[in-house]
C-alpha cells in the first residue's frame, strides 16, 4: 500500500507545481494592475495668510572725495661753511725743563708703631664694655640763657684705652628738649660744647675686656645741662 501512494504522488507532482507557479504569477499581475489603476493624490503646499517683514537695508550716502597732491617741500637752504682765516703763529718758549732744585734733607726715621704692628687695636663690640669709675661734671657758663638751662643734652663718644684713660672725645648729637620732645641741633653757643669736651677728657673708666685681656674700645655717655 505504501508503494501505491508513492507512485500516485509522483504522477501528480508536476501538475501541482504548475498550478502553484500559475497562482503566484496571477497574484503579481493583480498587484501590478492595482498599483497602476489606483488614483494618485497631489500634495498642495498651504498658502500663508500673513506677510513676513523683510529688514530694510539703510545705506548712507557716499561722499566722493578727491585726493589732491600737495606740492613738494622747498629745498633746504645751503648754509655756507666758514673758512678759517686764523693765522698760526709759532712761538718758541724759553723754558728750562731741568731746573736746579736744592737738595732735600734726609728724612729721619719716626717713632710710630704703624710698621711694627704694636699699636693697640680697637674692639668695636667687646665682651665686657668700658665701665665708668670717675665722673667729672661739665661747668655751666655764666652767659648761658635761662631758656636753655635744663633742656640741653649731649651724647658724647669716648675712646678708652687699655688703662681706662680717655684718649679721644667727640660730641655725636645735641638735643634740645621742649615739653617732652626734642629737636637735634647742629651747634650750640655759649661755650657749652667746650665745657663738655674738657670735662669728658677727665673721666676715668675700667677698660673693656676681650677674652680676658684689656682692649681699647668706644663707649657713649650723656651730659645734661
Amino acid at each position: 500500500m505504501f508503494a501505491d501512494n508513492h507512485s500516485n504522488r509522483s504522477a501528480f507532482e508536476p501538475g501541482y507545481r504548475n498550478r502553484f507557479l500559475t497562482a503566484i504569477a496571477l497574484i503579481q499581475i493583480i498587484l501590478i494592475i492595482t498599483i497602476k489603476v489606483w488614483p494618485s493624490s497631489e500634495y498642495k503646499i498651504p498658502e500663508l495668510d500673513y506677510d513676513i517683514p523683510r529688514p530694510e537695508a539703510l545705506m548712507d550716502e557716499i561722499q566722493i572725495t578727491e585726493q589732491r597732491t600737495s606740492p613738494p617741500p622747498p629745498p633746504k637752504p645751503i648754509i655756507p661753511q666758514p673758512i678759517p682765516s686764523d693765522e698760526i703763529i709759532e712761538v718758541e718758549l724759553d723754558i728750562d725743563l731741568e731746573p736746579d732744585l736744592p737738595e732735600l734733607p734726609d728724612i729721619e726715621p719716626g717713632f710710630g708703631t704703624g710698621f711694627d704692628g704694636t699699636e693697640e687695636r680697637i674692639v668695636s663690640n667687646p665682651q665686657v664694655p668700658p665701665t665708668v669709675v670717675r665722673i667729672v661734671e661739665a661747668s655751666t657758663p655764666d652767659e648761658i640763657p635761662d631758656e636753655l638751662k635744663g633742656r640741653i643734652e649731649m651724647i658724647v663718644n669716648f675712646l678708652v684705652d687699655t688703662n681706662g684713660e680717655v684718649e679721644e672725645v667727640s660730641i655725636s648729637e645735641i638735643r634740645k628738649y621742649t615739653n617732652g620732645d626734642y629737636e637735634q641741633l647742629e651747634f650750640i653757643r655759649y661755650g657749652i660744647m667746650d665745657a663738655v669736651l674738657i670735662a669728658a677728657m677727665q673721666w676715668r673708666f675700667r677698660p673693656a675686656r676681650q677674652d680676658g685681656e684689656p682692649v681699647k674700645a668706644f663707649t657713649r655717655q650723656r651730659f645734661n645741662y
